[in-house]
């Protein structure tokens, strides 16, 4: 009888405590979420690449304005100093 009772109570355990199958929508929800997921980190790489890229033609422009805001100012002075005249 007791014996019986503790195969009962471990077969009760086995069976409520066993591993659950998930559900095949909940299934299909994580696998579009893990493909959207993957997407979403392609298109960050991207735009990393992207923001790089764009970084790298600023600098010479950049430079390029700095430059041209140079020759106005010199410009400037060189009409303001003929003009006094």
């Amino acid at each position: 009888m007791r014996k019986l009772i503790i195969m009962l109570l471990f077969a009760v355990l086995i069976i409520g405590c066993g591993s659950k199958m998930a559900k095949k929508e909940t299934m299909n929800a994580l696998s579009e979420a893990r493909a959207a997921l993957e997407s979403a980190n392609a298109k960050i790489s991207q735009l990393e690449s992207d923001i790089s890229a764009l970084e790298a033609k600023k600098a010479p422009l950049d430079q390029e304005i700095a430059d041209l805001t140079k020759q106005v100012e010199d410009l400037q002075n060189k009409i303001d100093t003929r003009c006094k005249k």
